[in-house]
């Protein structure tokens, strides 16, 4: 029979979000790396802020629910609101259908076409014509698509034909489903630049996006002006709150220091069976020519077993050549605790400085999520602790280190960031056999200040101090990073050291 032009539908429909785990590496003599951090989630929420169309929607529903009275105190809970011109709902068998601008609204959440059935038992939605969706956040959805089913008691759903944006990135694809923690396109589009005709993105015939978590990008490729710089058969990324930093660029590196002049970088990888990879990691570089690393790798389920050789550059420009590798990896969160472990295992002939050794490393490391010390999170604690037994056959020596890092970030103003840490090593460069990859000294003290110009230029100083020798200044670095829409300058200057860098970030799409 024929009712009201507006029934209440009361389904939960969940916002996809999963728990994230936002754990910082750091690597440098000064852990600047923290900062990146931060302007990572700055970033994602400066692009959310532009998106005038979403603050509307928001505005638009606040006026509507305050007027009917609705008060949303669970998102999860809140009702289903089916409108319509000419509404037809049948109350034995749960069947709906909707004519002329048809809104179906949960929370902030709302589809709005002009032709719509489904059955409010099953949580069924058809829309068999053309649909506009927007969703205020988790993820923010403002897309169209020409045909879409949906499912509310599932979670679930498929749209063909879909574009628009999906949080801060402008996306296209054949066809998109949605799962409750999870969608996926596939032969689809990304970028972040809002042009008809965007200057870069990334095509892939199968996108997985985990909102605030991280997306896999399958046969991807990377196009600038419509020319493709780098394509790989997989490609992973942080996004959102849980971007770290250090995942947001693509796998082609350009940079000029001192040490190795201009240097060129690029990664190439291919499937030789289920989990099984080989891969390449070339680097040119003016002043030492190749410097490449070539290796088989299996991955499943947390597990990393690869065999690899080559030649390896760590921050400190310090060289390393593996003759052959052998290195398991397994990492994993502990249950549902905020506590995630590491476990790295290496068996390897190193040289370095005309030593060979073969080299066995044992690395188990324990890292706690950030630490909120104020309700806004503006201000986070970064533990991690960790133990690592080496052995080496040219010498035969053993080093067993216990090591702990413990990090104070802080958000003073919205321009300006600092951090400072304490970081704890029994083993370092000036003890051990092999330099690569190690801090220069066992007890150091990091500080930093970021301070942010305006949205296309940030200003850094970073800082390392030694705290066994009464707080000597090791380190004293300055940054100066330039956005240039879709690729980032870092120019950095090394005072005590007295050495520039120039590197070249290509953003990702």
């Amino acid at each position: 029979m024929k009712i009201e032009k507006k029934i209440l539908w009361a389904i939960s429909l969940s916002a996809l979000s999963l728990c994230t785990y936002n754990q910082p590496v750091l690597a440098s003599d000064t852990d600047v790396e923290i900062l990146n951090y931060v302007e990572d989630q700055r970033r994602e929420a400066r692009d959310k802020e532009k998106n005038r169309a979403i603050n509307e929607f928001k505005a638009e529903l606040d006026v509507q629910y305050e007027k009917e009275g609705i008060v949303i105190q669970n998102p999860q809970e809140a009702p289903i609101i089916f409108e319509g011109n000419d509404i037809m709902y049948d109350s034995v068998t749960g069947e709906v259908y909707g004519k002329g601008n048809v809104k179906i609204t949960q929370n902030y959440s709302r589809m709005t076409t002009e032709d719509a059935n489904g059955n409010l038992n099953t949580g069924d939605v058809d829309i068999p014509v053309h649909a506009h969706v927007m969703q205020v956040a988790n993820p923010t959805l403002d897309i169209n698509s020409e045909k879409t089913k949906y499912n509310y008691n599932e979670k679930t759903g498929v749209m063909n034909n879909v574009k628009g944006r999906v949080d801060n990135r402008y996306i296209s694809g054949e066809q998109v489903e949605f799962y409750p923690d999870y969608y996926i396109i596939y032969n689809g589009t990304m970028t972040r630049c809002p042009a008809k005709k965007p200057d870069y993105c990334l095509t892939a015939e199968k996108i997985e996006i985990y909102p605030d978590d991280h997306m896999v990008a399958y046969n991807a490729k990377f196009l600038i002006k419509g020319q493709v710089i780098y394509q790989t058969d997989e490609y992973s990324t942080k996004i959102g709150t849980n971007s770290d930093g250090k995942n947001q660029w693509i796998p082609l590196r350009i940079r000029i220091n001192d040490d190795d002049g201009l240097s060129i970088g690029y990664k190439l990888d291919a499937p030789l069976m289920d989990n099984v990879k080989a891969y390449a990691d070339l680097k040119y570089t003016t002043k030492h020519d190749m410097r490449n690393i070539y290796g088989v790798a299996w991955n499943n389920a947390g597990s990393t077993f690869k065999i690899e050789n080559g030649k390896y550059e760590d921050d400190d420009d310090r060289w390393l050549e593996k003759n052959i590798a052998y290195v398991y990896n397994y990492g994993s969160r502990i249950g549902d605790t905020p506590l995630s472990f590491n476990f790295y295992n290496e068996y390897g002939l190193w040289e370095e400085n005309n030593i060979k050794s073969w080299h066995r490393e044992h690395n188990l490391s324990l890292h706690h999520d950030p630490i909120n010390l104020d309700t806004e999170g503006k201000f986070r604690l970064f533990p991690s602790i960790g133990y690592r037994l080496v052995y080496e056959d040219y010498d035969d020596s053993n080093y067993n280190s216990l090591y702990y890092d413990v990090t104070l970030l802080g958000e003073l103003t919205d321009r300006l960031v600092a951090y400072t840490g304490y970081h704890y090593s029994r083993v370092s460069a000036e003890n051990t056999l092999f330099q690569y990859g190690l801090e220069d000294y066992s007890k150091k003290v990091s500080a930093g200040l970021s301070y942010t110009i305006d949205d296309k230029n940030r200003f850094v100083v970073a800082t390392g101090y030694d705290a066994s020798d009464d707080l000597y200044l090791r380190d004293l670095d300055y940054y100066w990073y330039h956005d240039w829409h879709c690729v980032e300058t870092e120019l950095k200057y090394e005072q005590k050291k007295d050495k520039w860098s120039l590197h070249f970030n290509f953003l990702n799409f």
